[in-house]
């Protein structure tokens, strides 16, 4: 009986890393995302401004 509950635990550890993790990898490459979406469009704006040579 104790093989059983030792297993039922290890099965249910596996199940969980294989969603927390994920959802953590996604959770920071959204915060990456959204940290480095402001520094493109200060980019962008800046390409903007600059005259085009003739």
């Amino acid at each position: 009986m104790r093989i059983v509950k030792f297993l039922g635990a290890v099965i249910g550890l596996l199940v969980a890393a294989a969603v927390i993790v994920p959802l953590a990898v996604l959770a920071g490459l959204f915060i990456w995302l959204k940290l480095t979406e402001d520094a493109d469009e200060e980019l962008l704006e800046l390409e903007q401004e600059q005259p085009e040579p003739a």
